[in-house]
């Protein structure tokens, strides 16, 4: 009798644990087929990995996703000042259909084959993925040094739409093209594009300029690349530069003698000195030089009395950057308390204008993006002439 009831009590336990089980496993399937119907509708989405030659491994303003056929790029904080700011551009190839759940976004069909630059930083991006012959305008054609694009602006097949608030709405529509490549400097940068959104141009923020490293800088390239289907190819020369370029900066930047560098030139009576954390300050570092001003913890130029720079400008041994000085009387011409700068009476003074154009134009803020390894180089010459004794200087040169 006692083993019945064990028996009894036995079996009803597993009949209860059978139960509990399947509910379990029912409950799980529902969650799990729910689940996977939320995302596949309505607006959310879930995103996918990219594959590792879509990684980005120094540029902070922009990242890939994948999302069923399409490329979703986004870019965050494309201006000075920017906070909490994305946009999302939806690249979808050409005869393929958009998922409804990412519509609402600007929609851009690729490879583009029409494209409108407003800044000459871009021209150089289209030169080093090879497709400076898809551009049809661009926003102040005298100051651009590129000699294809100096070609096709020549010959008429490159058109001139104006510059910032300037731009020629009506020759921009003409040109039909696939996407305007700008940039943002302010917080009223949504509303300057605003009206070419509205007549049916896709307009895509590059926020190339903000980035505080050389090779984030150059990596805006992979940005540009995604929208004409040439990522893997231009992941690997990417790969090249930034080779030479690591190469190099491991050499020099912990050199145990570096001269110290100030940068820059004033104008009306405001000295703009880059900030600590920026672009220059960052080249400075990694071509063996001590800049000046890297107690400044800013990545922008940040305004400085005209008096407060003289104050710590004959530390320096090395001056670079004078603005559109040609010689150092032209220093002097901007103002003779210059001339008591120790560097400029030691005449060590280099410009980075050597590659300008008669009309403006200075390739060292065009195709420099691109080659930040013979910047790198320059600077090296410069600062430890003794290291590159057979180099000669590209972008930058002495001033006399």
């Amino acid at each position: 009798m006692g083993d019945k009831k064990i028996f009894k009590c036995q079996f009803f336990k597993y009949v209860v644990y059978i139960m509990i089980t399947r509910y379990i496993l029912l409950l799980g399937t529902l969650i799990f087929f729910y689940g996977c119907r939320s995302r596949q509708s309505g607006k959310s989405f879930e995103y996918q990995q990219t594959s590792i030659s879509d990684s980005i491994k120094y540029a902070s303003g922009f990242r890939f996703n994948r999302f069923k056929n399409v490329l979703i790029i986004r870019v965050f904080n494309p201006w000075e000042g920017a906070k909490g700011i994305e946009y999302k551009y939806i690249l979808c190839p050409r005869g393929s259909k958009v998922p409804d759940s990412l519509r609402g976004n600007p929609i851009i069909y690729t490879p583009v084959k029409r494209v409108v630059c407003l800044s000459t930083t871009h021209v150089a991006q289209l030169s080093f993925i090879g497709r400076v012959n898809t551009l049809v305008g661009v926003a102040g054609s005298n100051f651009i040094t590129d000699t294809l694009a100096r070609k096709m602006i020549n010959d008429g097949k490159v058109m001139d739409v104006g510059f910032d608030q300037a731009l020629n709405y009506e020759v921009i529509l003409s040109l039909k093209p696939d996407m305007v490549l700008a940039y943002g400097i302010h917080a009223e940068t949504a509303n300057q594009y605003k009206k070419l959104e509205e007549l049916g141009i896709n307009v895509v923020l590059n926020g190339e300029y903000l980035e505080t490293s050389p090779l984030g800088k150059l990596e805006w390239v992979k940005f540009l690349a995604a929208f004409y289907n040439v990522l893997a190819e231009t992941t690997q020369k990417f790969d090249k530069v930034e080779e030479e370029y690591l190469k190099l900066s491991s050499m020099y930047t912990n050199l145990k003698t570096k001269p110290k560098v100030m940068s820059g030139m004033p104008w009306k009576g405001v000295w703009y000195v880059p900030g600590g954390s920026s672009y220059i300050a960052r080249m400075i570092s990694d071509a063996g030089g001590y800049y000046i001003w890297n107690s400044i913890p800013q990545r922008e130029s940040i305004p400085l009395n005209f008096e407060k720079v003289i104050e710590h400008a004959n530390e320096a041994d090395i001056w670079i950057n004078t603005g559109q000085a040609k010689t150092l009387i032209d220093i002097l011409s901007e103002d003779e308390r210059l001339g008591m700068i120790r560097s400029f009476k030691e005449r060590q003074v280099y410009n980075n204008n050597a590659r300008a154009n008669n009309t403006g134009g200075n390739d060292f803020w065009e195709s420099g993006l691109i080659h930040p390894q013979i910047i790198l180089k320059d600077l090296i010459k410069i600062f430890h002439p003794q290291l590159l004794p057979d180099y000669t200087l590209v972008y930058y040169k002495k001033l006399n």
